[in-house]
């Protein structure tokens, strides 16, 4: 086990240092999800939809995250950018655990919000190749899959908060010019 301390993240690293630091963030996103997580499930008896919720929201990482990764496939900074995708979308899940739970909420500006994120995802789908467009295709649907059962009994407000974060992360995934932008 490697000790964060001891890690070199400052200006002097290198990529495998990076590598272990993106790696050590990840765990320690990982362990604060997972104790939300079993917070959750303990507070709401084991709840079936908050556990599917779980599962689809792994899937999905998984899906965005290699999508992700795929940006930069064959780089030595590949193994950075999917462990840090990981550890930003198991911070994402800590607040989405909590609208799902009822302990958050958001303004109901679901329109907007979706327009924004399909225009998004459009513009990002003509700039991507053909196999990360796939990658990109599979990931949405792992994550319209969290959302719709994560969002189950909070609908407006989750959804609008999970579509919002999703778009964010789409914009995260690209890393040269924000196409976005008008």
């Amino acid at each position: 086990m490697v000790l964060v301390a001891a890690l070199n993240c400052g200006a002097s690293a290198t990529q495998l240092d990076l590598d272990e630091c993106a790696a050590a963030a990840q765990t320690r996103a990982n362990d604060k999800e997972l104790a939300a997580f079993r917070a959750a499930m303990q507070r709401f008896h084991d709840d079936p939809t908050l556990h599917l919720s779980e599962m689809h929201w792994l899937d999905a990482r998984a899906g965005a995250c290699a999508f992700d990764a795929s940006m930069v496939e064959g780089g030595s900074i590949q193994p950075m950018i999917e462990a840090e995708c990981n550890a930003a979308s198991a911070q994402d899940r800590v607040r989405d655990i909590a609208l799902f739970t009822g302990t958050a909420s958001t303004a109901n500006t679901a329109p907007a919000v979706a327009a924004e994120h399909d225009r998004v995802y459009g513009l990002l789908e003509l700039l991507v190749t053909a196999p990360q467009r796939e990658l990109l295709a599979d990931s949405e649907r792992a994550w319209l899959e969290y959302r719709n059962i994560a969002c189950s009994r909070a609908r407006d407000s989750c959804a609008t908060a999970l579509t919002r974060s999703r778009t964010q992360q789409l914009k995260n995934s690209w890393m040269a010019e924000p196409f976005w932008l008008p």
